[in-house]
């Protein structure tokens, strides 16, 4: 059944992205591509800052003597991040990565797996942040389109009440309130029970980061949200090369809510036709044309399709794989939540 869930998650992925391709004028598009020329690798360059700031963010989440070198982190969450990107697994597929890579570099399993929880919190915040600037964009480009204050209202609300719910478990134990979700509903699962005590240790060691590491968690957070705000600067520059400049208020919009289209698609193997389709439809809110909204689209697919591979050549010379980073998680290692 797993299986089949995967396969009909890609099959649709696979059916929105044709559908979004036949209603675009391909042409039109080619023509404006065509601009790039030998800039195009230009419009990588963005997302790459955006890889080295994240990474440090990360390092604050991580316990302070590490004995990992930065890019040797860097590397391994380039790697975890592939994995998220093109398995979907609500982003806990490279959470996990990432924990094994560091456990083979002589990181306990408990620091990087209390480290995937509080920096994903960080990324978080940060998000909804930027989502808070992109909803003042909006309202400033697209103020008079109707329902659109209260859409923005109830994304900010949605993601402020998921955040608020998430550090309310990680206090009162993250793992653990899973557990005692899963006993309250009769459900047993070995795999976690056996793991009970070091379950507890990762909540005690992500409760005793928020009470004796804040000003690490704000720094994480800070380099988080820029992070994102580097991330606007992507679909600016893709527009002044092809010759369609738009503002950055304009690009903030966009880039503000296309992660939350994406959150939206998470179980779609890359968000396939899902992102595209909802770059196209911001854009239009944003007042970008649509010619320049598709060709963003599909150079921003172009540049996860190459970070992503890129990352999984990482996994591949770091002589690890899915299966082997499984079937040492069976073995002994602790599931870290995203």
């Amino acid at each position: 059944m797993k299986a089949l869930g995967k396969i009909a998650a890609l099959a649709l992925g696979l059916a929105l992205f044709g559908w979004y391709l036949t209603r675009a004028d391909l042409r039109a598009v080619g023509e404006v591509l065509q601009r790039l020329g030998w800039l195009a690798p230009v419009a990588l360059l963005p997302y790459f800052c955006v890889y080295v700031v994240d990474c440090l963010g990360w390092r604050f989440c991580l316990p302070a003597a590490l004995p990992v070198s930065f890019l040797t982190l860097f590397r391994i969450r380039w790697a975890g991040e592939a994995v998220n990107n093109v398995v979907p697994s609500a982003y806990v597929g490279g959470e996990t990565v990432k924990v094994y890579l560091l456990r083979r570099r002589g990181v306990q399993t408990q620091a990087g797996t209390s480290a995937a929880v509080v920096s994903k919190t960080a990324q978080s915040v940060a998000q909804l942040i930027l989502i808070l600037l992109a909803a003042i964009a909006f309202l400033r480009l697209a103020g008079d389109q109707p329902g659109l204050p209260l859409a923005m209202l109830l994304v900010l609300a949605g993601g402020t009440a998921i955040l608020a719910g998430l550090f309310w478990m990680q206090r009162r134990g993250l793992f653990g309130s899973l557990l005692a979700v899963a006993a309250a509903l009769r459900l047993r699962f070995r795999f976690l029970e056996r793991r009970r005590e070091k379950i507890i240790e990762v909540d005690r060691a992500i409760t005793g980061f928020y009470r004796c590491q804040r000003p690490r968690f704000f720094a994480s957070t800070a380099f988080y949200l820029g992070g994102w705000l580097l991330d606007t600067m992507e679909i600016y520059l893709v527009a002044h090369l092809l010759g369609l400049p738009i503002t950055w208020t304009q690009a903030l919009a966009v880039e503000g809510f296309t992660g939350v289209v994406k959150a939206l698609g998470m179980w779609v193997p890359g968000s396939l036709g899902i992102q595209e389709a909802g770059i196209v439809a911001l854009g239009r809110l944003a007042g970008l044309p649509d010619t320049l909204a598709v060709a963003y689209a599909l150079l921003r697919r172009g540049r996860e399709v190459i970070f992503a591979g890129a990352g999984w050549l990482l996994l591949y010379a770091d002589h690890a794989s899915l299966q082997a980073i499984k079937s040492e998680a069976a073995a002994g290692a602790t599931p870290p939540g995203r």
